[in-house]
């Protein structure tokens, strides 16, 4: 996981009792489905924050303290996308506008993208008949 429930209370000065390890560990989870691509150390994470600069570290850790505010917030429950459409006109349950990630999480979420963390390119590969691997950056 990412962060710890005392780098938790540290980060956001609320009760560390809403850090729980389930919340902690889903956090991090989704932080490493935002980032996007990045192969996965021996520890099944995607980032090893040790190795990270201070920034993205920092940026690491205030996502991950954000999302378990949202979840300690929602009783563990993810945002909501509902929306009616009529025609031309619609409604988005709280504004979410349809995004998966919660309004409360749009400054952590900056921070987190100018960071560098957020990889938005995709991997090609395709294996020949000789077994070797191509990869190519898209």
């Amino acid at each position: 996981m990412y962060l710890t429930a005392e780098e938790y209370n540290e980060i956001t000065g609320r009760d560390i009792e809403e850090a729980t390890d389930a919340r902690l560990k889903r956090a991090s989870m989704l932080l490493d489905a935002r980032i996007g691509y990045h192969k996965r150390g021996s520890d099944g994470w995607k980032l090893e924050l040790d190795d990270l600069p201070g920034n993205q570290t920092d940026a690491a850790k205030e996502w991950v303290a954000q999302m378990v505010i949202f979840l300690a917030d929602n009783n563990d429950q993810a945002p909501s996308a509902a929306s009616i459409s009529l025609g031309r006109f619609s409604v988005t349950e709280h504004g979410q506008q349809e995004q998966l990630i919660p309004e409360e999480m749009n400054l952590a979420d900056m921070i987190l993208e100018s960071s560098g963390l957020v990889n938005r390119a995709a991997f090609l590969r395709h294996r020949a008949k000789d077994g070797e691997v191509d990869a190519w950056k898209v």
